[in-house]
């Protein structure tokens, strides 16, 4: 459909794609925590689409971040600019594109005795994603079923 139009139109078309899909991520991470997290947490399952633009991805998850930020202004908020709530809009947002991303949870012990650590990051074959590792040394947790 948009093969037919010219180049300005389709940029003009994945852009706005590209922010309603950053948009939606950042607006469900709530519910998405409360429902469909452990979805998140193992490979998805295999795309029936051909793999989209990581670019296009990529505009799409830097505006849902930017949503989560503010959402987290307004109170009561149930979004929080944590690196949880990021991970999830993130990995919402490139499933979207049909790309096999996946949330991992890490815990690790903290500078002083008797802290812990833990974060949230994507993990996307062929994508640099935004919401990475960092440079602690963290135990990846393994999803489990009940």
């Amino acid at each position: 459909m948009t093969d037919s139009l010219p180049y300005p139109a389709r940029t003009r078309d994945s852009a706005v794609r590209a922010a309603l899909v950053g948009l939606r991520a950042a607006w469900g991470t709530p519910s998405t925590l409360a429902r469909d997290l452990p979805a998140l947490l193992g490979p998805p399952a295999a795309p029936a689409v051909p793999r989209a633009s990581a670019a296009r991805a990529g505009t799409a998850v830097r505006i849902a971040h930017r949503a989560i930020a503010v959402l987290a202004r307004v109170r009561p908020s149930h979004w929080r600019a944590t690196c949880l709530h990021r991970s999830v809009a993130e990995c919402v947002v490139l499933r979207a594109y049909y790309l096999p991303a996946r949330i991992v949870i890490g815990v690790g012990n903290g500078a002083t005795p008797a802290t812990t650590i833990a974060h949230a990051w994507v993990e996307c074959e062929g994508v640099r994603c935004v919401s990475t590792r960092g440079a602690a040394e963290l135990e990846m947790l393994t999803p489990t079923r009940a």
